[in-house]
């Protein structure tokens, strides 16, 4: 019996609504921990610069005051050192930033407050039960707990870039003499230059979503979308 072959990346494919597809690859563990490390690292030269800063003003604030302060600046930066930097445009720690992982909501967008919040809390939690997070090693996606109760991913910051691999050449040009959108238009030509390293399952599916605009729907669609992809050229 023939065992479907199953990818050894960590690639993750994601469908948008608009039928575009984006690829998330997942970031390993081992790369995650060091980050973390480093994180640490910046957490504690915060808290040393503060303490400092503390130690100068103690003889106008005193004591008591100095010390609740100190205090504070410590819940803040082991709370909230993650969460604030996770919901800045870099999308990133310090730690994640130098290399070059961001974490984005499962749709590769990127994450609100009240998931950043959620992923990160639970991290006292696993600190607590060291086991838990073992679950990061054996996850397809590495997501440790806090992840998965946040619907959050940590991935690579660079996108992957495809090579554009324009399909076969179509039988004959389609004249389009519908008025297309831009969007319509754009999707028509995009079907052109990437098809050919779609298989034909998936050509006919894409060009099903066309098939308001061709009037077919199979292997009948991707002939009339590759014909007209190359009417709409010729007209540039």
């Amino acid at each position: 019996m023939a065992i479907p072959a199953r990818r050894i990346d960590t690639l993750q494919t994601v469908e948008l609504a608009e039928g575009m597809e984006i690829h998330l690859r997942a970031a390993g563990p081992f790369l995650r921990i060091v980050a973390y490390i480093l994180d640490l690292l910046v957490e504690v030269a915060a808290l040393l610069l503060i303490q400092l800063l503390f130690k100068l003003i103690f003889p106008f604030v005193g004591y008591n005051v100095s010390q609740a302060l100190a205090l504070l600046s410590v819940f803040f930066v082991w709370w909230f050192y993650h969460v604030l930097f996770e919901i800045s445009p870099w999308g990133a720690t310090v730690g994640k930033k130098v290399f070059g992982l961001r974490v984005v909501d499962e749709a590769g967008g990127g994450v609100t407050l009240g998931q950043a919040m959620i992923r990160n809390f639970i991290r006292g939690a696993e600190i607590m039960l060291p086991l838990i997070p073992l679950i990061a090693f054996f996850h397809p996606r590495f997501q440790r707990l806090g992840d998965l109760a946040a619907g959050t991913l940590v991935v690579y910051a660079r996108p992957r870039v495809d090579p554009l691999i324009p399909g076969p050449p179509p039988l004959a040009k389609v004249p389009v003499n519908l008025t297309l959108s831009r969007e319509e238009e754009a999707a028509i030509l995009s079907f052109r230059y990437r098809s050919g390293g779609w298989s034909e399952a998936r050509r006919m599916e894409l060009a099903n979503h066309l098939s308001k605009v061709t009037g077919e729907v199979g292997p009948k669609g991707v002939s009339r979308v590759l014909g007209m992809a190359q009417w709409l050229e010729e007209q540039r």
